[in-house]
Order: C-alpha cells, then sequence, then structure tokens
C-alpha cells in the first residue's frame, strides 16, 4: 500500500512547533504560579488506560524496563510509572523498575515536565502512594528536547515506544520533511518510531483523529514491521446506526526491525537466539534457547494458546529450545473456532524467518490451508485455554492441521501442556494443577510410548462456578472476609482492610459491595463484565503481598487459606479417584487375585497398572501458585490430607517445558 492511500487531515496550528513554544511558554507560568499542571490530553483516563496496558503486557525484567514516549509534553503519562496500579493483573508484589525517557521539540517541555516530576516525588516522599496505587516503582527519568522527524538516534530503542495525540498533531502539520525526501510528517513518523522500537517490544498510541481502522491501517505497513496486538476499550455512542468512539488507543508488537533508511517490502529477516540461554525483556520473537547445531535434526513444536496470551516454542532434538515467539490472547470461552485459529498462525509468524510460513501475500487466516510450515515437525503439541470439548477439539485440529501438513494434530486443554514436565521429570502419571488468573486441576498419565492423556479433571469452570483458589478466589475470599468483620464489629483499623477500601475507592468497607457489582455503562457488556472481574482479580497481589510480610495480615491469610482449600480439595480427590480407578481395573484385570504371571504384565501400560500418588508427579503452572508463600500453603495442606507426590515442579514457561516433553517422549519412543 502506497502513502497516497492515505487521506491527509487539513493543516492546523496544532501541527506547528510555535504553537506548541506558546503553549509550554505560558503553562510553565502557570505552574510556577499556582502548581497547575497543565492539561492532560484525552483526561486522566487515557493515561491510567495506557500506563495499565503496559504495566499489564511488558514483562517482568530484573533490569529496568525503558520506555519512551513520543511527544511528552507536560510529562503526566510517563510520570504515571512512579508507581505500581492497583489494577495491574500481576500477582507478583515486586516493583518494577522503569527507564523512562520523554521527548519533546519544544525546549519548554522539558522545563515543564522536570518541574512536575519534582513535585510529584516531594509529594509521594511526604504523602505516599494514592488511594488508587499500591507501590512506588525504582524510576530514573531524562527529558531530552528532539525533533523525532529529523534526530538519528544511533540504534537507540526502548521496550515500548508510546504515543498520545503526537501523531494526531502530525498530522495536522503540511511541513515538508526535507530529510525524507520531502514527504509529509503523518508518512514520515511512522518510519522513525519503528526504529525507536526494540524487536519484540510494542508501540502504544492513543488517538482522536483516526479511528481504529484507521490506525491499524497506517501502522501495519509493509516496512514498519508492527503487527497488531490489541485495543482498548473507550466509551462508545451510537448515531444514525453506526457505533463509535471518541478515542481509540491500540498497541502493536516490533516483530522485525526497519534497517536505517528502509521503506517498502518487508524483508526476509532471521533471529538468531542468544547461545547463552538467557532472556530478551521483552516479549516478542524469539527470546531464549541454543543456536541449531544440526540442520538434520528432528524440530518439534508446543503452542501454549491462553487467555494471556500465545506463545510458541520450538526444539530440536540435539539443540534443545531454538526458537520462540508471543501472540495475542486465544481463550476459545471469549473468541470462535477461527480467531482462535488465526491467533495461532499469527504467532507463529512472528517466528525467525527459517520457520515462518510464506504466505506471498496471502491472508494469515486459516482459510482453505493456505498457510503452510516451511519446515516438518516430527510432534506437534497444542493447548488451548478453554478448548475442552470433543467438538471443539475436532473443529480446531481441522483449522490447524492443514498448516502442519499431517491429517490430525491434537488439540488440547492448555492445562495439558503442563504434562510436558511429567516427561521430563520422568513420572509415570502426574496432576497438573494452574492457578493464576483462573484455576483447573487436570490428572495425567503417560503412556509408555511417550502420549500424554487426560484421565481427570476437576475445575476450569469459569469464575462463576468455580476458578478456586485463582486470583479471583483470592480477591473473593478476601472482600468476603472484610466484608463480615465490618458487619460484625470486628473490622481491626488498617491493614488489607484499608487496602480494599482503597482499592475501590470507598471511605467504609460497607460500601465495598455496591462497587464489587458496578459494572461501567460506558463500556460494551462483555467489557464491562470483565472489568469487574478484573477488578476483583486484581487484588491477589496486595492479598499474597500483606500474607508474606513477617507478620502477615490476619485477613490476608484467612482469604489465602479458604482459597487454597478448595483448590487442595480438587487435588485430592483427583488423586484418591486415580488411585481408587487403578486398582479397581487391576483388579479386574487378575479376577481379584491381585497378581499377573510376567508376561502378562508386559503387556500392559501406565494406564492398566496401579498409580500411587508416590509415583506421580504435581506440575504447579499460574501466576498465583508461582507465588513461593502461597504455594508452600498448598503443599502443606496436601500433606496434612495425606498426598505427597513423588516429585514436584513449578512451571512457568509452559510451551518452553512442553516442547522439552516432546523431545524427551521422542528419545523414549527411540
Amino acid at each position: 500500500m502506497g502513502d497516497t492511500a492515505d487521506e491527509e487531515l487539513p493543516p492546523s496550528k496544532l501541527g506547528t512547533k510555535e504553537h506548541w513554544d506558546m503553549v509550554y511558554q505560558r503553562e510553565v507560568r502557570v505552574f510556577d504560579e499556582v502548581g497547575d499542571e497543565g492539561e492532560v490530553w484525552f483526561g486522566e483516563s487515557s493515561v491510567t488506560k495506557m500506563r495499565n496496558w503496559a504495566v499489564n503486557h511488558l514483562p517482568p525484567s530484573p533490569a529496568p524496563l525503558r520506555v519512551l514516549e513520543c511527544g511528552s509534553g507536560n510529562g503526566t503519562l510517563l510520570l504515571s510509572f512512579l508507581t505500581t496500579p492497583s489494577t495491574s493483573a500481576r500477582p507478583d508484589p515486586t516493583p518494577q523498575s522503569f527507564h523512562l525517557t520523554g521527548i519533546d521539540y519544544s525546549p519548554l517541555s522539558a522545563t515543564l515536565s522536570a518541574q512536575i516530576e519534582s513535585a510529584r516525588r516531594t509529594s509521594l516522599e511526604e504523602d505516599g502512594v494514592d488511594e488508587d496505587e499500591e507501590a512506588i516503582n525504582p524510576v530514573e527519568v531524562e527529558w531530552r528536547t528532539a525533533d523525532l522527524l529529523r534526530k538519528d538516534f544511533g540504534g537507540e530503542q526502548w521496550d515500548l515506544v508510546m504515543d498520545k495525540g503526537t501523531f494526531d498533531a502530525l498530522a495536522l502539520s503540511q511541513e515538508e520533511v526535507t530529510e525524507s525526501g520531502g514527504r509529509l510528517p503523518s508518512v514520515v513518523y511512522p518510519e522513525r518510531v519503528s526504529r525507536l522500537v526494540k524487536k519484540g517490544g510494542f508501540f502504544l498510541i492513543t488517538s482522536c483523529n483516526f479511528t481504529e481502522e484507521e490506525v491499524k491501517r497506517r501502522w501495519t505497513k509493509d516496512g514498519l514491521g508492527f503487527v497488531f496486538h490489541s485495543a482498548l476499550p473507550h466509551p462508545s455512542y451510537s448515531f444514525g446506526g453506526k457505533k463509535g468512539t471518541t478515542l481509540c488507543t491500540v498497541a502493536f508488537q516490533k516483530v522485525l526491525d526497519l534497517p536505517s533508511g528502509a521503506s517498502g517490502q518487508l524483508g526476509s529477516v532471521s533471529t538468531p537466539l542468544p547461545t547463552n540461554g538467557g532472556s530478551s525483556s521483552a516479549t516478542g520473537v524469539s527470546t531464549n534457547g541454543h543456536t541449531r547445531v544440526d540442520e538434520n535434526e528432528d524440530l518439534f513444536i508446543c503452542i501454549d494458546c491462553g487467555g494471556t496470551k500465545t506463545e510458541v516454542a520450538i526444539a530440536g532434538s540435539s539443540s534443545g529450545l531454538i526458537a520462540r515467539a508471543i501472540g495475542g490472547t486465544g481463550n476459545m470461552a471469549e473468541l470462535s473456532y477461527e480467531i482462535i485459529a488465526a491467533t495461532v498462525l499469527d504467532a507463529i509468524e512472528k517466528l525467525p524467518d527459517a520457520y515462518r510460513p510464506k504466505t506471498n501475500g496471502a491472508s494469515s487466516k486459516p482459510q482453505n490451508g493456505a498457510m503452510k510450515s516451511p519446515v516438518h515437525f516430527a510432534d506437534v503439541w497444542v493447548g488451548i485455554s478453554g478448548c475442552d470439548t470433543p467438538l471443539d477439539q475436532s473443529r480446531m485440529s481441522e483449522l490447524l492441521s492443514p498448516f502442519f501438513g499431517l491429517p490430525s494434530v491434537p488439540i488440547l486443554n492448555d492445562a495439558h501442556l503442563l504434562g510436558g514436565a511429567l516427561l521430563t521429570h520422568h513420572c509415570p502419571w502426574g496432576v497438573a494443577v494452574i492457578a493464576g488468573t483462573g484455576s483447573v486441576v487436570v490428572a495425567l498419565d503417560v503412556r509408555e510410548d511417550g502420549d500424554v492423556t487426560q484421565i481427570g479433571r476437576r475445575g476450569g469452570l469459569g469464575y462463576l462456578l468455580g476458578d478456586d483458589g485463582s486470583a479471583f478466589d483470592l480477591g473473593r475470599c478476601a472482600i468476603r472476609h472484610a466484608t463480615d468483620d465490618f458487619d460484625a464489629g470486628l473490622e481491626v483499623e488498617g491493614g488489607l482492610a484499608q487496602t480494599i477500601r482503597e482499592h475501590f475507592g470507598v471511605d467504609q468497607t460497607g460500601e465495598v459491595l455496591a462497587k464489587v457489582y458496578d459494572l461501567d455503562p460506558s463500556l460494551s457488556p462483555i467489557d464491562a463484565t470483565n472489568e469487574r472481574k478484573l477488578r476483583i482479580s486484581s487484588l491477589s497481589r496486595p492479598i499474597l503481598q500483606a500474607f508474606s510480610r513477617p507478620t502477615p495480615d490476619p485477613l490476608a491469610v484467612r482469604a489465602v487459606h479458604d482459597a487454597a482449600k478448595p483448590l487442595v480439595e480438587s487435588i485430592v480427590s483427583m488423586v484418591r479417584q486415580v488411585e481408587r480407578e487403578s486398582v479397581t481395573a487391576r483388579r479386574s484385570r487378575t479376577n481379584g487375585t491381585g497378581t499377573e504371571d510376567g508376561e502378562e504384565a508386559g503387556k500392559h501400560t501406565n494406564t492398566e497398572k496401579r498409580r500411587q500418588v508416590r509415583d506421580a508427579g504435581l506440575v504447579m503452572g499460574g501466576g498465583v501458585i508461582r507465588q513461593d508463600e502461597y504455594r508452600r500453603v498448598v503443599l502443606d495442606m496436601l500433606r496434612d490430607r495425606g498426598v505427597v507426590f513423588g516429585k514436584e515442579a513449578t512451571v512457568g514457561d509452559v510451551a518452553a517445558e512442553g516442547v522439552r516433553g516432546l523431545v524427551e517422549k521422542a528419545r523414549v519412543r527411540g
């Protein structure tokens, strides 16, 4: 698509440097006189939406995450990163450090931003965090004066680049950029921004002059290296049978680098992995693994399509993990078969070039098997959140099997992928537990040929009927206990109860219930319901934080134990069922004698042998159960019930563990 395909906006003074110099001259004076920070473009809600998106989607990193705002104005968007939001979906209580860079072509913008930063830091030191915040992040900020359309950044890149109104303003300028062939700022700007985003990093933009579809079209052009990641909801309006919003906020992910001075078609770019087994601080293309050592070795692929993201991992039989990619969300309870399949294939397209399908301009949607894998995989393992019924699994297999050139690719619930740890730990059977945003418990059997099959299940019923021990359940239990204490006159001053009140923005705990059930009328029913669920599940972070203190908060202790109990009960119930059924099957096979001759015994698979918990593995995944203190409670409760597994494993990278399991399965088969 050429540049001429986009209709340009009429010129305005908002697109001139002179206008903004005057604006910031006035705002610096006003701030000096009365402390007013000035206008926040698109309002505080847009700042909150963008900051919360970043906190929930940027991967945690021990090193400071680098964040850049293009056209930073008064700096309020960047300065929102000084604190951690209470709406963060992460249960990990550790504050994230940031290196923030604000760039604006008006020198007075940097002056104003630095003054506001100083005032906000002083306020945090004296008054602590606001009621909507939880923690102060270690943050380093720098304010630069530069023209993004002309400055050479010398290869400098960031994990996240943000734009809140800058593209809108530049689109109102008719001043040609002579250094870029006399093209308009609205054409040059996306190319310049693309070079500032790390491979695998993100670009997040809020616009009032362009619709979501227009933003997507302009920022996914050939040559930029961006793919659409997600969009944030804004209040909508209806008029004349049409529905729209006054703002749109769209996130893109960088899948390859734009060479300096390049434009036009995307090239063929390989993405080698570091040989030290390290990991990148940004999600996206390859992140960790080893260089492929044998071009003729068998290749294996595991795909974990979950409610938060889709992860793809490729391993070689000799090389280990050699390629990674991350894509969008794919919960089957919320999306259609076709969208889930497209999400999986979009994630695969972010792999290094050797494994990326060659579409020759064809649609990436899984229509008529148009896309084909460029390499043959010896084994494929696909897990999709919410893919539980035979009908769902069969339909997804029909959509994805043609890509891999196989008659039938087995599609399972994503919890099955934890069975990869059973293979690598050489367990004949085990129980996989996911406790994150939701929860599910499945019993898995490892057959002698290495196949992992489900032999039992508990949970996975969603937050209305289940999700025991999940982030949502933790929040629900804490709110219930807090309101009970309030009604009984037993509420303790401060502590977690106060955190809950601040979280919901109320003065008394008795007012929390109304906030719990409140639906935002400005959002669609689905978005409003999800936002309400997030309000509760995001409490898991301060709950676990309060529980993990040297002197645990009593309310947090009750919430954690109440949430863990039904999860533990599901595990115990599953173990007893599996043990009981294996004994029954053995008795029926031996006619009640309990013994069989050696020739017959050698014919039976693991599914026919007696299963005992001492031989089993407990594999745990999900953001909540990966927290040490919470996991310790679960394991202690299991021991109190007499359930002690032979091996225990916590899996943070499900796709990687799954593909390692496939390699082990192939080794077992010989």
